[in-house]
């Protein structure tokens, strides 16, 4: 009788960690899912027509891999697609016969561009990893200097939206898209609420001595854009530091 009961246990223990691996599983194939929509949103109301511009765009999102790019432009029929590579986490609890620890996976999506603005927060459909070897992108060329005046002036003025809300982010990145940036100058978005948007716009290849960073922040009724200070820029050119800087 004892051996049964310990064996009744030991089916019931491992029946339980099969639950909470796949449940880790799940968390974390949800987590890739929120990844790709984070790639959506990146490119937003993108003026990018070229494929190799947009696939070296996307290539440039931190944790992103480009596996493969087709079509000719956006204008072309059929448009541009995409396929990335992103990897979800999640922690997967403590089991009887297994420790803590992270569960991670990859997972492949289809980006489709059409020179339309897009949808926001929009999870492109998953897709099989293709084989082969990923392409590849030379350097960006230089890019202009990067104007923070201009930069201001695009900014969205927000009072009260017709919705209800406050600074929405998709608006903001929609407004910055309509400058047509040059391709190589990345813009990363961060929201806080619907009381504030920060913004960074990133151009590494900046010529020598121009600013390579232009921060921005926009909440009801005021916007501002600027080149960071040193104990900003220490801080790094990202949409979190200017969110948090004070300045308004």
């Amino acid at each position: 009788m004892r051996l049964t009961v310990i064996a009744a246990l030991a089916v019931t223990a491992l029946a339980a960690a099969g639950c909470a691996d796949a449940t880790a599983q799940e968390n974390a194939a949800d987590d890739a899912r929120d990844q790709a929509k984070q790639v959506v949103n990146a490119m937003y109301g993108t003026r990018l027509v070229k494929a190799g511009d947009i696939g070296h765009h996307i290539a440039d999102l931190k944790g992103v891999e480009v596996l493969r790019v087709s079509g000719a432009g956006t204008a072309a029929p059929g448009g541009v697609r995409v396929i990335v590579k992103v990897s979800g986490s999640a922690q997967q609890s403590e089991g009887l016969f297994q420790g803590p620890g992270r569960v991670t996976v990859d997972r492949c999506f289809d980006l489709a561009f059409d020179g339309g603005l897009g949808e926001w927060d929009a999870v492109p459909p998953r897709t099989p990893c293709p084989g082969g070897a990923p392409p590849t992108f030379a350097p960006w060329p230089e890019t202009p200097p990067l104007s923070a005046a201009r930069i201001e002036r695009a900014l969205p003025k927000v009072n009260t939206l017709p919705s209800g809300r406050g600074v929405e982010e998709k608006d903001v990145r929609a407004a910055l898209a309509r400058l047509a940036l040059h391709p190589a100058i990345r813009i990363e978005t961060e929201p806080e609420s619907d009381f504030a948007v920060g913004v960074a716009l990133i151009a590494n290849s900046a010529p020598p001595g121009e600013p390579r960073c232009v921060l921005a922040k926009v909440t009801p009724g005021k916007r501002k854009a600027w080149v960071p200070s040193p104990a900003e820029a220490a801080k790094g050119c990202n949409a979190h530091t200017a969110l948090f800087t004070g300045r308004s």
